[in-house]
């Protein structure tokens, strides 16, 4: 890997380890790029806390911390300020006026929840085909927005039912990210911690629709940079389906 964007901070809850702990990790790696890209704020009502990503308030902070590393590696590794984040209609305008305003750069498509998150449940929990369909449909209205730069774990929906059936959304899918020309992301923490994604049946589309993939570490702490190990294994299945991989992406500025 000479590129990783999706990268994690404290402030999202789960993760550990500073700004500066994350880049040196990502120098000693070899990655050329570093993008933090941890989950973004979003404007929902004052009564609702969502408990897996930044405050609203804690955007300035975070903008500063990575401005912070780009200027003090400089000279080192090419750092860029971005998030990941979902697509809720209801509140996607005012959530990508807020990140303009505080001059965040890229977002990465992370779909974990569906409708507008207030009231919807972890697409990682085992879904019927309803779900199924509803996370299709969203993903793709978010493609087609024209402002992420790549999928992070486009099969992070659960389905265990028929594999025909998976296939047949899934594919809808891996079509419309071909359409848009949006990477999707082979997610290295999935792969490392022994998730239902990476979905082989998801690659095998992938493969047949010509989708254009790129590696993720996802890290939550500095040393998921520095794992070697994993990232074997994802070429390894890179190879095994004849993937068409991306060493880096150009970012689509929001």
């Amino acid at each position: 890997m000479i590129a990783n964007y999706h990268t994690h901070t404290p402030r999202c809850h789960h993760a550990q380890g500073s700004e500066e702990a994350y880049v040196r990790c990502a120098i000693e790696a070899g990655l050329k790029t570093l993008g933090f890209s941890d989950h973004t704020p979003y404007p929902f009502p004052d009564d609702y806390i969502s408990t897996f990503r930044m405050g609203v308030e804690e955007l300035p902070d975070y903008a500063n911390a990575v401005r912070a590393v780009q200027q003090q590696f400089a000279d080192q590794i090419q750092i860029h300020l971005g998030v990941e984040a979902e697509y809720y209609p209801k509140y996607f305008a005012d959530m990508v006026s807020l990140l303009r305003d505080n001059g965040v750069e890229y977002m990465i498509l992370g779909q974990h929840l569906l409708g507008n998150e207030l009231g919807e449940a972890y697409c990682a929990i085992p879904s019927d085909e309803a779900g199924l369909v509803r996370y299709c449909d969203q993903s793709i209205e978010a493609m087609h927005t024209g402002l992420f730069t790549y999928f992070a774990h486009p099969d992070l929906v659960n389905f265990l039912r028929d594999p025909e059936v998976y296939r047949t959304h899934m594919r809808r899918l891996c079509k419309a990210a071909r359409s848009c020309n949006l990477p999707l992301e082979i997610n290295l923490l999935g792969m490392k911690s022994g998730r239902h994604y990476p979905n082989p049946l998801l690659w095998e589309l992938a493969a047949e629709e010509g989708c254009p993939v790129i590696l993720g570490c996802d890290a939550h702490q500095p040393e998921a940079l520095l794992d070697g190990q994993i990232e074997r294994q994802a070429l390894e299945l890179v190879q095994r389906l004849g993937l068409h991989l991306l060493e880096d992406v150009p970012l689509r500025r929001i």
